[in-house]
């Protein structure tokens, strides 16, 4: 009895150590978008609609600066129902500005999630290409929160961005 357990104790150990002989490598998906040709490209885009947005927001909020100004300077001289009217206005202007903020907010949230995505849908191939011309049998997404340690051995991420680069530059030129 002692020797059966042994040997499927054994067996078991040696099988496993066989099964954990796959190749394994990691990509900075974060790193990609940043350095590659086009998750620059893609951050751009998305740096001008942020900065769209924030002068929308920043006119906005001088609009309401400007009228609660002009309220505090003008309080003395108004009829109870004048400054009534202004707050009401400011208060409508106040609403408009958060509402404002909140909708850009979505939309740049929003058009980053598909710009992202556009992205990813480009890398993805570029990446099984690689780990089957490598023969990895698996690659993970190195990321904060996610993967507390991965050897910079396994890591393909450079590799990656060149072989995204060129195939994006090719796209470019078509």
């Amino acid at each position: 009895m002692k020797k059966t357990l042994l040997f499927i104790a054994l067996f078991c150990f040696a099988a496993g150590s066989v099964f954990a002989q796959g190749k394994v490598a990691v990509i900075d998906v974060q790193l990609v978008t940043v350095q590659s040709k086009a998750g620059a490209k893609a951050m751009a885009e998305l740096k001008t609609l942020e900065d769209g947005a924030v002068k929308k927001l920043q006119e906005k909020d001088a609009e309401v600066k400007k009228l609660a100004d002009s309220i505090n300077k003008q309080k003395a001289s108004l009829s109870p129902a004048a400054l009534q009217d202004k707050n009401l206005e400011l208060n409508k202007k106040s609403v408009e500005l958060d509402r404002l903020q909140k909708d850009l907010s979505a939309e740049l949230q929003t058009k980053q999630a598909i710009k992202l995505e556009e992205l990813f849908k480009e890398l993805e191939p570029v990446i099984t290409d690689y780990a089957k011309e490598k023969n990895y049998d698996v690659v993970f997404i190195k990321q904060p929160g996610v993967m507390a340690y991965a050897n910079p051995a396994i890591d393909i991420t450079k590799d990656i961005i060149s072989r995204f680069d060129i195939k994006w530059s090719k796209k470019g030129t078509k």
